[in-house]
């Protein structure tokens, strides 16, 4: 494969660790001439949350360490489930003109997420997936007892979430007919850490020992600010939104099926958020699923609600970049994408259903810094006042 003129990345880098690091080096080592083009989470990422540390910070970190642009996926698309996310994400990557999109997995390579993908298209596939899915298995059961027919390893291997993700995006460029390829980078699974055991050790130890060290004394700053995100009031958020909600106005929402907001109204009168979810938690309602209508609930409040649509961006929410890639900025303008350097004026030349995406980021900034730790740092519309960090 020759380098091709820009490598995409979809990622949330809740935070940018090491072994995000080590990927980026591995691209830029393997395809030293092209630029790398990030989509990443913005304020909330798509297990259903706000972001540990705010979106600029996140963005420079990994600008600093290879990649030329980060780009932020609208949360429309973030708050989804792991097929809608990764195909949102490809499909921007590609409307940029990247032409291929690099990822990591835990195991699979190309070849086995090309066999993989290619079985989830057949009739054999589908007619086991539908079975399934009406003996009451989640989405997630029935997509595992659809290929576990053809290869139980493979099966197996696609319970991993980065091996899912790529499969999703595969799958996603063969349904549009995008003209990318795939890069499989594999992590070093001896070493492997999981983001969320990086954050715990982060707020709990102020342990920083699994990010890159330029970033030590930034990511110190902000938790001696306070600058990072409280799980617990945005958990209490959440919690209250959800009393708030009939019946009826959670069933006319469109994130609920099967009854499940007449539960999600009961169980809401529990002590905690914890204990609701838990109170709710089924094999067909996993806590991912839970969490992110939690999140969709607390965003907005439109009847029926935009997340219970299929969203895909059109636009490029600049968020940092090298000074010297601002050229790729024009060539994404000249594949009639809007590129949005200043909120402000995005909400004046957009078309009205761009504009009402912005509004919905907007909004998610505004809800995290509303659960920040400190209260000095929980002014809003911080949107209109950040401008993309440009590394020199």
């Amino acid at each position: 494969m020759t380098d091709p003129a820009m490598i995409g990345i979809v990622a949330e880098w809740n935070p940018f660790h090491n072994g995000h690091a080590g990927m980026i080096h591995t691209i830029k080592h393997t395809y030293p001439h092209s630029s790398i083009v990030a989509v990443m989470s913005g304020s909330f990422v798509q297990r259903g949350e706000p972001a540990l540390f705010d979106k600029w910070s996140r963005a420079s970190w990994a600008c600093r360490h290879g990649v030329d642009v980060v780009f932020e996926l609208p949360v429309l698309s973030v708050l989804q489930s792991a097929d809608r996310f990764a195909e949102a994400g490809a499909r921007l990557l590609a409307s940029f003109g990247c032409r291929a999109i690099a990822f990591s997995t835990e195991s699979l390579n190309k070849k086995e997420l090309e066999e993989a993908v290619s079985f989830s298209r057949s009739d054999e596939y589908h007619s086991t997936f539908k079975a399934s899915l009406k003996t009451g298995h989640s989405y997630a059961q029935a997509s595992y007892d659809a290929m576990e027919k053809h290869s139980p390893s493979l099966a197996r291997e696609l319970t991993k979430p980065n091996n899912l993700l790529g499969y999703r995006y595969l799958e996603t460029i063969l349904s549009y007919g995008l003209k990318m390829d795939i890069i499989v980078c594999h992590r070093d699974m001896e070493h492997n850490i999981s983001a969320s055991l990086i954050r715990k050790n982060i707020l709990l130890h102020h342990d920083t020992t699994d990010l890159p060290c330029d970033e030590y004394a930034e990511v110190m700053g902000l938790l001696d600010e306070g600058n990072y995100t409280d799980y617990k009031r945005y958990e209490d958020a959440c919690h209250l939104i959800s009393r708030l909600y009939s019946p009826h106005k959670l069933s006319s929402s469109g994130l609920f099926k099967e009854g499940l907001e007449n539960k999600w109204f009961r169980e809401s009168q529990c002590n905690t958020y914890s204990e609701m979810l838990d109170s709710i938690k089924s094999k067909r309602y996993l806590y991912s699923r839970l969490r992110r209508i939690g999140a969709c609930l607390l965003l907005t409040n439109e009847i029926p609600s935009p997340f219970a649509e299929r969203n895909f961006p059109f636009y490029a929410r600049l968020l940092a970049m090298k000074k010297e890639k601002s050229s790729l900025l024009k060539g994404i303008k000249q594949n009639d994408i809007p590129v949005i350097t200043s909120i402000a004026r995005g909400l004046k030349s957009l078309p009205a259903p761009l504009v009402k995406q912005l509004e919905m980021d907007i909004s998610a900034s505004d809800i995290r810094a509303c659960c920040i730790d400190s209260e000095k740092r929980r002014s809003g519309r911080e949107d209109f006042y950040h401008f993309p960090v440009i590394i020199s």
